[in-house]
């Protein structure tokens, strides 16, 4: 179970950068989406000011009247797509763009009005062509000062995107690093040491017991018929067996005993002061404590338990030993009703 929350961990934050750059991106994308209008207002700024100076020349009543008709839909669409665009807002809003194109309208109401009377429509072509020129000025500065905001935004938001993913890379390698330290000696299902760590830790006690004369024993509980026990449960519950035996055989013992899973039906503990005496003792209250104890199991599952003292000069390595005492000792019976 630990060992797929681990996984999960590490998919998660793998997830997260991935996530993190397609979104970069489409932040990147909406900026200069929201800059396609403006080249087009431009554009239309442009062709306004041409017209307007055709309008205060032109004789030709029908065609003036088509060239105001296009002028003042441009003005429409530059009100629309450009004046009341939401991510203009505050660029209008800083270089007082709106007021300009008032100015602008103003001036070429004026010049409709005019143009029965060739002077004043002259006059007033000629104002109205000066009011969208600054207008048109007025837009280009705010149009840079907009394409600049909106780069210095999105290499900020680069920035952020790569210092995010250097720093969730960085968790995911020191993650990584701490359940690989964590599981070089830990079994995954109980959360026991593993066989690599009891031959160290072993190792150590029985330097230290040599050093210090002083006893150390090993007490082993073995689970008979373990394959065909696991057949008889799915995984989960299996597992989860194994978790809570673990744990009943972790808590029963001292916090200076070491407690590990050294096969995956042979479990440990390395008993540091402690004479064979003192283990027969332990070895019949833990029997006693795992027959007791229900493992929510509906069937039977049978164990034996061994029990070994280090001799400095015994032949026969501590658990081998441990697993001769087991044979001659009767099994005991876990889950079920008993």
């Amino acid at each position: 179970m630990k060992k797929d929350w681990s996984v999960f961990r590490i998919t998660v934050l793998l997830y997260v950068i991935v996530v993190l750059l397609p979104l970069s991106y489409y932040f990147a994308m909406n900026s200069f989406k929201g800059m396609q209008n403006d080249s087009e207002t431009m554009n239309r700024l442009v062709y306004i000011n041409g017209t307007i100076q055709r309008v205060g020349t032109i004789d030709d009543n029908v065609e003036r009247e088509q060239l105001i008709a296009t002028v003042e839909e441009s003005f429409k669409v530059i009100d629309n797509d450009f004046l009341q665009a939401q991510n203009n807002a505050e660029y209008v809003k800083l270089f007082h763009v709106n007021e300009g194109y008032e100015s602008v309208i103003q001036t070429w109401i004026a010049l409709k009005m005019s143009l029965a009377d060739e002077e004043l429509r002259s006059v007033f072509s000629a104002k109205c062509w000066g009011e969208v020129n600054t207008f048109s000025k007025m837009t280009e500065e705010m149009l840079a000062y907009k394409s600049e905001t909106m780069l210095d935004r999105l290499y900020l938001s680069l920035l952020f995107t790569m210092i995010a993913v250097i720093v969730l890379v960085y968790f995911v390698r020191l993650y990584i690093r701490i359940q690989i330290q964590k599981y070089a000696i830990h079994d995954h299902v109980t959360g026991l040491y593993n066989k690599k760590y009891f031959h160290e830790a072993l190792q150590k006690a029985k330097q230290l017991a040599n050093r210090q004369e002083k006893p150390l024993s090993l007490i082993v509980v073995s689970i008979n018929k373990y394959d065909e026990v696991k057949k008889g449960f799915d995984n989960k519950q299996f597992e989860a067996f194994l978790l809570e035996f673990g744990r009943q055989f972790r808590e029963f013992f001292r916090q200076s005993d070491t407690i590990c899973r050294v096969e995956e039906n042979c479990f440990v503990a390395i008993s540091p002061e402690a004479n064979l005496d003192n283990e027969n003792q332990m070895a019949l209250r833990l029997e006693k404590h795992l027959s007791n104890h229900h493992f929510q199991l509906k069937a039977k599952v049978n164990m034996h338990v061994g029990v070994s003292s280090y001799h400095k000069d015994s032949g026969m390595p501590l658990l081998e030993e441990a697993l001769e005492v087991m044979k001659r000792r009767p099994h005991i019976t876990v889950g079920g009703d008993s």
